[in-house]
């Protein structure tokens, strides 16, 4: 009966034994650290991570849906802008003049303006409400806004906008554009160029230069945060 007894004891005993020693290793990965995650759950999460990093890095960059994007607040006040000027040109989006080699009336009487999203809508409640009279919506606005892309636009004697053409510079390198267009009319000539390609960060220039000779031109500064509305 003795025997029995003491072997049930030296049962309980090692069992409890057990449990402690469990409790205290356990304790003892938490607190040094020791624990890990599921390595599936890892690697998605450092996934998830670097996604997100290079994204927001991406917007910085490129200013792509960043520093011309829009809310229903600015898109609202650009339409109003636009519908008060039956003539609305949006002087504010003009880009000053660095330097000229030429004193030829074309580059004397030549103006060049940034199309920023704000401009255009503008501009486009301003025609609407001239021609048609009627006032632009915001759902009509967001459909045809454009993020992708950024241009400039010449405008010129008439007749002149094929002998000429424009090139933009930042940080010493030529971007490539993607669109030329020039109106029917000749006095007008717009170069588009993606926003991938661009640092709105980083100030730029654009250079409008004669096809036949190239040293007549006039050089204009572009600093994007001064066109932001």
């Amino acid at each position: 009966m003795k025997v029995k007894i003491l072997f049930v004891l030296l049962t309980i005993s090692l069992a409890i034994n057990a449990v402690i020693f469990y409790g205290l290793s356990k304790y003892d990965l938490v607190e040094k650290g020791s624990t890990q995650l599921p390595k599936t759950s890892m690697a998605a999460d450092s996934l998830k991570l670097t996604e997100n990093k290079v994204d927001i890095e991406a917007k910085v960059k490129s200013g792509y849906g960043y520093i011309y994007s829009l809310t229903d607040d600015q898109i609202m006040k650009a339409i109003n802008e636009g519908e008060k000027d039956s003539a609305y040109f949006g002087e504010d989006f003009k880009l000053p003049l660095l330097s000229s080699t030429s004193n030829d009336s074309t580059f004397d009487y030549m103006d060049i303006f940034i199309n920023t999203p704000y401009r255009f809508v503008a501009i486009y409640s301003s025609n609407q409400y001239a021609k048609y009279d009627r006032t632009s919506s915001l759902e009509e606005v967001s459909s045809i806004i454009n993020y992708d892309h950024i241009s400039f636009s010449a405008y010129l004697m008439s007749g002149w906008a094929k002998m000429l053409a424009i090139e933009l510079k930042q940080d010493g390198e030529i971007i490539e554009s993607y669109k030329t267009e020039n109106n029917e009319d000749g006095d007008i000539k717009s170069v588009y160029f993606a926003v991938n390609d661009i640092d709105f960060r980083e100030p730029a220039s654009l250079k409008i230069f004669e096809k036949s000779n190239p040293e007549k031109y006039s050089e204009y500064k572009i600093s994007f945060e001064d066109y932001v509305r």
